[in-house]
């Protein structure tokens, strides 16, 4: 049965993450990657450098209680992503942002990849902003917005799992014969393995939580409002839908919670309605 689908093509990509470790593969990641995100990577640098001259470093991270007034940080918003405190962590994240410009640019545009960046990292550290000062209120406690410092590419990490998700879900990227993980299973394994860091204490508990958000605020973005060249937005197909980011047997009721919250918004006109798809047989497949 044919289909006629209002939706977004399909990205078609030839690269994938199951070889990346490869001698070859790692060099054309680092010259194949652009000359702006090359640039990211020096900043990172300059970012980890900054936490060994005195205070510099709280200048360039967000920390919740300076960031409102009478402080008024913003630039922290732009800043706390390059800032990283453990060389290690310094070189993954370089390695991310080389990985995220040779996979991406060459299908978004190196303007789409940085407002990408940008989107995806100013609603994490703003939302990470508002948990730690709900803490506050909780408990009182001022170390909550005074003693915490937001900062590293966690929001990113979760961001590209979602990119990748997207534009090539059936990638094998490991496989055991036991255990067999596609690109598909990325976010919530992130999620996953980033709640087990924090619980034996590898990380600190900002960085799940930028993990999170970066997924959600991501896929909001390229869900909805990420422009294409043929003049659509977004990425209506069945196979991004909010549910696909867990385990199938959990997929109904979590489809229902999410379409209920997303019919609100809808009326609330804070959404607009995702196109329907139409079959042959005059029948509607449902994309949410």
């Amino acid at each position: 049965m044919s289909v006629v689908s209002l939706e977004n093509p399909t990205y078609s990509q030839p690269n994938s993450l199951k070889n990346i470790f490869n001698p070859s593969s790692l060099v054309s990641i680092i010259t194949n990657s652009s000359l702006i995100f090359k640039l990211f990577c020096l900043a990172l640098l300059l970012g980890y450098l900054s936490t060994f001259k005195g205070d510099l470093d709280q200048l360039l991270c967000i920390v919740p209680g300076k960031l409102l007034p009478p402080n008024f940080h913003l630039w922290t918003l732009f800043t706390y992503s390059f800032v990283e405190y453990n060389f290690f962590e310094l070189m993954v994240n370089c390695f991310l942002l080389l990985l995220f410009s040779k996979m991406l640019e060459p299908l978004w545009g190196r303007i789409e990849c940085i407002q990408f960046y940008f989107i995806t990292t100013i609603s994490v550290g703003l939302s990470t902003t508002i948990i730690y000062y709900t803490l506050f209120v909780a408990s009182f406690n001022e170390q909550m917005i005074f003693n915490v410092a937001i900062h590293g590419l966690g929001g990113i990490l979760g961001g590209f799992t979602v990119a990748t998700k997207q534009i090539m879900p059936d990638n094998v990227v490991l496989d055991l014969g036991f255990l067999r993980i596609k690109q598909d299973n990325l976010p919530i394994l992130t999620i996953l393995i980033s709640a087990l860091f924090f619980v034996v204490g590898l990380t600190k508990p900002t960085y799940f939580i930028m993990v999170i958000f970066g997924v959600f605020y991501s896929w909001i973005y390229l869900r909805f409002f990420q422009r294409h060249k043929n003049g659509t937005r977004g990425d209506s197909s069945s196979t991004f839908v909010f549910a696909s980011f867990f385990p199938s047997q959990i997929q109904p009721f979590v489809a229902i919670i999410s379409n209920t919250i997303f019919n609100l918004l809808i009326r609330l006109k804070i959404c607009k309605p995702l196109p329907k798809r139409y079959n042959t047989a005059g029948g509607i497949i449902p994309l949410r």
